[in-house]
């Protein structure tokens, strides 16, 4: 796979994707220089996540595999009581079971979530599992930071897209949780390899450029579908939109990808002080984004409940 300017090109379906030019102008600066090595290594398919479960990387693989069934899904996941007990509770939720039928078995709970939303619940655990391990003890708060902030921006996308959208839940949510897997990805290789780099002035900047695209290609290598891959690079776009209006060509976003955008920027605008100091302009565009035709903050107000309900349910 060829490069340009010493950036990848990453692909989802038949589709390319160039990264962006990086904030910094300094390539040979240490952050840039590690995380063009990390996307390096994934365009030759060299992807691992360290400290995942193990049986979230096996349920990665069976799930990868279009051969598998439900009964494949249940043999890797019963292995892990605390896995099979969060998906009991999801399956049993009022948020995913309104109607309140009893699900009384891990095959059953499988076939009512469906592989995505079984794989969103195995990514949450996976996540949450981390911030428990000895070893990334020192960037527990960040991974804390990541784990809520993908919470909150996936009970977002599930419910906006369940009850005002009307289409795909299931890949709304998915996308919602994993939104910051290139960033996770960054962090944990970060800290185990060079922990240093965590404290480069660039190291922010750069993260910021390239984890979206990082993302995108590990999703890919999971034949994740591909309106989660679009909508997981152009997260961002809501902050590029003046740019874009004079680009006669751009494509216009999914509704999934113009969700995640909104989710993903409310949430900043909670948690990044930088946010504002970037784009000084930013609540004012808050307050006009538009998906189908709806006023994305009307709906969170009129689906106040509903949102901190799936909250609670992939908090639990």
């Amino acid at each position: 796979m060829k490069k340009i300017t010493g950036l990848p090109i990453i692909t989802c379906g038949d589709e390319e994707y160039i990264e962006e030019e990086p904030f910094v102008t300094d390539s040979s600066s240490k952050a840039f220089t590690f995380v063009q090595g990390l996307a390096a290594d994934l365009q030759q398919g060299e992807i691992e996540l360290p400290a995942f479960p193990d049986v979230v990387k096996r349920l990665q693989i069976i799930l990868v595999d279009p051969n598998s069934s439900a009964k494949d899904v249940v043999e890797v996941i019963a292995v892990d009581p605390i896995l099979t007990t969060r998906l009991m509770k999801m399956a049993n939720s009022a948020a995913l079971n309104p109607k309140g039928i009893k699900i009384e078995n891990l095959g059953s709970a499988i076939s009512r979530l469906g592989f995505n939303l079984v794989r969103s619940t195995a990514t949450a655990y996976a996540m949450n599992q981390m911030q428990k391990q000895e070893e990334l003890a020192p960037i527990r708060g960040q991974l804390l930071d990541i784990w809520k902030s993908s919470n909150n921006v996936a009970a977002i996308c599930y419910v906006i897209s369940k009850n005002v959208l009307r289409r795909r839940p299931d890949e709304a949510v998915l996308a919602g949780l994993l939104h910051q897997i290139g960033r996770l990805y960054i962090l944990v290789h970060a800290h185990t390899t060079n922990p240093g780099l965590l404290n480069d002035d660039e190291y922010l900047d750069v993260v910021e450029t390239w984890q979206a695209g990082i993302g995108r290609h590990i999703l890919e290598s999971w034949t994740l579908p591909e309106p989660i891959c679009d909508a997981i690079a152009t997260q961002d776009s809501l902050l590029d939109e003046d740019e874009k209006e004079d680009e006669p060509d751009a494509a216009e976003p999914t509704s999934l990808a113009r969700l995640l955008s909104a989710a993903t920027l409310r949430q900043r605008l909670s948690s990044d002080p930088r946010i504002r100091q970037l784009h000084p302009n930013v609540d004012d565009l808050m307050q006009t984004v538009e998906i189908d035709g709806v006023n994305f903050l009307d709906a969170i107000v009129a689906n106040h409940d509903a949102i901190e309900s799936m909250q609670q349910t992939l908090s639990a």
